[in-house]
């Protein structure tokens, strides 16, 4: 069990898109014995408030934010059912080790190893008002959220001297994106997305948009959080740094590494051996588990080129051709060339800065 933490607290924030990766880094944190972890805790938001725009929800998200990062959990109730009183009324409680584990939750089935299957049937009835408590004793708090599309928004967190807030910006080949996507249901996360213009003069209002209309937002959002995260003013140094899920893939260990030293944490023999396992082996999914990571990641970035109609790929290049030059994710121009696995259309990474 960590210490209770002394000095200041570091505070981590996953920015990333739906389909891209960042339930897999969060769960890298998740697993760190110095880091308090919760998921996508601005779903209840945008869940409670269906009808609004996802430029007008990022207000109340950053809000919420706020007074997590000071491990203050009282906005919640707002948002949850019941008001929130208890584990359970937060979706995703058990996607966090730390609320899974003594002494947050002192269940009988509850052993020195993480399994959320059983922390959702034994930690469900724990107060809600628990996770204040373990907030406080672990030195860095990590948050992750595909809701936030523009990091001018942050602006006041990372001016509080009370935090020192360090931005993950986690991306994916949106064509690897849109492939996933069709796996998935996002319709009320789509049309809160797509509906930026369209609801304030009352047309379309509850349209449900297509891959690539909410691509081409998600795209223009990755450029222009990048360009202010990396260039503008408004940012400290140290506070920023982007990520590609391919080059978590590839070279998973190296690439943590240096995650861990841009927020402040070291790698321990235990992540280091976790993060190999869960990166190089098939191994079974625990029952009931929400999510399963554990695949040979270089295989897997390659999947959607076998599933993707060449279609639907000339599209996404087209609409999001901007994010693909800044983030190096290259073209392909046949359908030969997208079944090719031989042709290598992600490059090196520039050797301009990713972080600041």
């Amino acid at each position: 069990m960590p210490g209770k933490s002394h000095g200041k607290h570091v505070h981590v924030l996953i920015v990333s898109s739906w389909r891209s990766g960042s339930s897999f880094l969060g769960s890298i944190f998740n697993n760190h014995p110095d880091v308090f972890y919760m998921f996508e805790p601005g779903n209840p938001v945008w869940m409670k408030l269906l009808h609004e725009t996802a430029e007008h929800l990022h207000y109340p998200l950053r809000d919420l934010l706020h007074s997590l990062f000071n491990c203050d959990v009282s906005p919640l109730h707002s948002y949850l059912p019941q008001g929130g009183q208890k584990m359970s009324d937060f979706k995703f409680f058990a996607e966090s080790r730390a609320l899974c584990s003594p002494p947050a939750c002192q269940h009988s089935r509850m052993t020195s190893s993480y399994n959320r299957h059983i922390c959702s049937l034994g930690c469900r009835h724990n107060p809600l008002k628990n996770i204040e408590n373990v907030c406080r004793n672990h030195s860095h708090m990590a948050i992750k959220t595909v809701r936030i599309l523009d990091l001018k928004v942050l602006i006041p967190l990372l001016q509080d001297p009370k935090l020192d807030l360090r931005i993950v910006h986690l991306v994916r080949d949106p064509r690897a994106v849109v492939s996933s996507r069709q796996y998935f249901t996002l319709i009320d996360d789509d049309r809160i997305v797509y509906r930026d213009g369209i609801s304030d003069q009352g047309r379309n209002k509850n349209k449900t948009p297509n891959a690539t209309e909410v691509m081409a937002k998600i795209c223009r959002s990755q450029v222009s959080m990048h360009e202010e995260g990396r260039g503008s003013t408004n940012f400290p140094l140290g506070r920023y740094m982007l990520v590609r899920l391919e080059d978590l893939a590839w070279d998973p260990l190296s690439n943590v590494d240096k995650v861990f030293s841009f927020v402040g944490l070291t790698m321990t023999p235990e992540i280091r051996h976790w993060v190999h396992n869960i990166t190089h082996h098939e191994i079974a999914s625990e029952p009931g588990g929400f999510m399963s990571y554990s695949k040979e990641a270089k295989n897997v970035m390659d999947h959607w080129r076998k599933r993707l109609d060449f279609s639907i790929v000339k599209e996404i290049q087209s609409v999001c051709q901007e994010a693909m030059d800044m983030f190096g994710y290259l073209p392909v121009e046949s359908e030969a060339d997208l079944k090719d696995l031989n042709l290598d259309i992600v490059s090196v990474r520039k050797r301009k800065k990713t972080h600041r």
